[in-house]
């Protein structure tokens, strides 16, 4: 019973642990504004790993509006035209869920 409890309390103190890495691994194939009249951008992404790598097409969005900042906002468009240009592999990830239209994360790695 004991076992139970703990993790139970473990779950729902880390809700968010459970959502996650849209992508690893990733390149960028192309970096885009959306055309919804929506505040966000959008990449479009070619392997990698993760909750979006088997999505068709490959698009993973980044709504403005889950950004703590514009600032916020802007670097991560940065990061995806950085990455894009040099030919570097991203990580994306969704702090709320595994949505691939509310990535709120991304990072250049090797």
């Amino acid at each position: 019973m004991l076992k139970k409890l703990i993790i139970l309390i473990a779950v729902g103190v880390c809700g968010n642990c459970l959502a996650g890495e849209l992508i690893k691994g990733a390149a960028i194939l192309e970096v885009a504004s959306n055309g919804s009249n929506s505040k966000n951008f959008a990449v479009l992404i070619e392997g990698g790993a993760g909750a979006c790598a088997s999505r068709t097409p490959r698009w993973i969005y980044f709504p403005e509006d889950k950004a703590p900042s514009l600032a916020t906002y802007n670097q991560s468009f940065d990061i995806a035209l950085t990455a894009l240009n040099f030919d570097r592999k991203v990580r994306i990830h969704n702090y709320s869920d595994n949505s691939c239209s509310g990535a709120d994360y991304i990072s250049i790695i090797r």
